[in-house]
């Protein structure tokens, strides 16, 4: 319960990664706000077992992270200051080469996985400097690190993302707010899903023979969970991270060794 007391907004609440992000942070003793574009009653069994199993509050808002103004509204009905630790956990990923890439589904991309975490930060930094306390976790990709084909808006959004963190953390190192990126490997998501069938459609393999070739092209033959990423999230909010900032940390069965 090293974090009693702290109130986390996790973004991405409904997907399996930020639900087991949003459930880690609240059994560390942290107080949750979800936010996620589907409505309350899909994500309501979730909200209860969090509640049931770590005893805190738990808070939910719809909102279209695309849409600013939809951020915005959330924050008049939530004070920045309650935010201790934000969670970019939302994401999107659309497949397609670039000739063939839509103005308006770049544009998306762009606008959930990187131009949402710039509003949220914006919304919750001057406060976070002011109470001398603040952590902010942004969850990039393997992708922002290294690349591969027909997924370039996703690799410039991730690649971004990075960047952001290190602007952030250098802008607050001395203000007792630290900013880091967590760069995940194919994680077993229906997220990765579509980019698993796009490998298929590549190699015309089976759906499992390509996971299979997926994992283990990864030098531990494993994909990365979504438990580790939320162990990772919650170590970056304890005493033993507050000297982390500004890092993208991979998380990928060692894919970026080499």
């Amino acid at each position: 319960m090293e974090l009693q007391g702290r109130t986390a907004l996790v973004t991405g609440f409904a997907g399996v990664i930020g639900s087991v992000i949003a459930t880690s942070l609240a059994n560390a003793g942290c107080d949750v706000i979800g936010v996620d574009k589907v409505k309350h009653d899909i994500v309501r069994m979730s909200i209860d077992e969090i509640k049931a199993e770590s005893k805190r509050n738990v808070k939910y808002f719809q909102c279209d992270l695309i849409n600013k103004e939809d951020i915005h509204k959330v924050f008049q009905d939530l004070k920045s200051g309650d935010v201790d630790i934000l969670v970019n956990a939302a994401g999107r990923l659309s497949i397609n080469k670039i000739e063939d890439l839509s103005d308006d589904v770049w544009d998306e991309d762009i606008g959930l996985n990187l131009t949402a975490p710039f509003v949220l930060i914006k919304l919750v930094i001057g406060l976070m400097k002011d109470k001398g306390w603040g952590r902010i976790i942004n969850i990039s990709s393997i992708m922002g690190i290294k690349a591969t084909g027909s997924i370039s808006s996703y690799i410039a959004s991730k690649t971004g993302l990075i960047g952001l963190t290190r602007a952030v953390a250098v802008e607050c190192a001395d203000k007792g707010v630290t900013c880091n990126a967590i760069c995940p490997t194919v994680v077993d998501t229906p997220f990765n899903t579509s980019f698993l069938e796009h490998l298929q459609t590549a190699t015309g393999k089976s759906y499992e023979e390509t996971k299979k070739a997926a994992r283990q092209s990864h030098p531990t033959k494993q994909f990365t969970t979504p438990e580790q990423i939320a162990d990772l999230v919650v170590f970056l909010c304890s005493p033993a991270g507050q000297n982390m900032t500004g890092t993208a940390i991979p998380i990928d069965g060692g894919v970026t060794i080499g």
